[in-house]
């Protein structure tokens, strides 16, 4: 029998996810079937089940892949000794990322059933521990440099800054017109200390 290359598997269960991901998006956990997603990806039930014994693994696999993803992300954007350069390319992936509207319909699913399903409240957590933990070293590197208030507490500025992220989600639910590049700007003042005074954001262009 031909060995199967690992980057087929990989391809393939990235194929389930994706399906999954949609699936959950437009119909909600408890609505999608395990049929469902096969008919998303276009695979056999038996192609299906080689790779995930249950919705609740989809689930819990589709959760570690986003945690992963969203972490390397935020440590990319970081990645540099400009905090200017860092918050212009945090604010582009804020931006980008609550225009996919499949993936905000998907966090919110996840947000809603985590108080009642143990195993995605618990991958919730594993996520927002990491998106929080890149951030938190971001604010403290910048402490350390004389950048940000070094009074404040570096986790709780992550926090802040995450639930600004989510709570946009939720906003737009509602108000799918809100002006994006006006939050921009505030949220930006609010960080860069242009909030309270008449001054203009430093680097304003980054959200034109």
């Amino acid at each position: 029998m031909p060995k199967v290359l690992p980057e087929y598997l990989e391809t393939r269960r990235r194929q389930i996810l994706d399906a999954a991901a949609a699936c959950f998006a437009r119909d909600g956990f408890h609505q999608a079937s395990m049929q469902d997603i096969c008919n998303e990806a276009d695979l056999s039930p038996g192609a299906v089940y080689r790779y995930f014994r249950s919705k609740e693994e989809i689930i819990e696999a589709m959760c570690e892949r986003n945690t992963v993803e969203d972490a390397e992300t935020i440590r990319a954007a970081v990645d540099t000794e400009s905090t200017q350069e860092a918050f212009n390319e945090l604010t582009r992936i804020f931006l980008l990322g609550v225009q996919d509207h499949e993936s905000c319909a998907l966090s919110l699913q996840l947000q809603a059933e985590a108080p009642r399903n143990a195993t995605i409240l618990e991958s919730v957590r594993k996520g927002r521990v990491a998106v929080r933990d890149a951030l938190t070293e971001f604010i403290r590197r910048g402490q350390e440099r004389g950048e940000f208030n070094a009074s404040l507490d570096p986790e709780a500025v992550a926090h802040v800054m995450c639930s600004l992220y989510m709570g946009l989600i939720v906003q737009l639910q509602a108000e799918p017109d809100l002006d994006l590049m006006a939050y921009a700007r505030v949220t930006r003042a609010l960080f860069d200390g242009t909030f309270a005074g008449d001054q203009q954001p430093a680097n304003a262009a980054f959200v034109h």
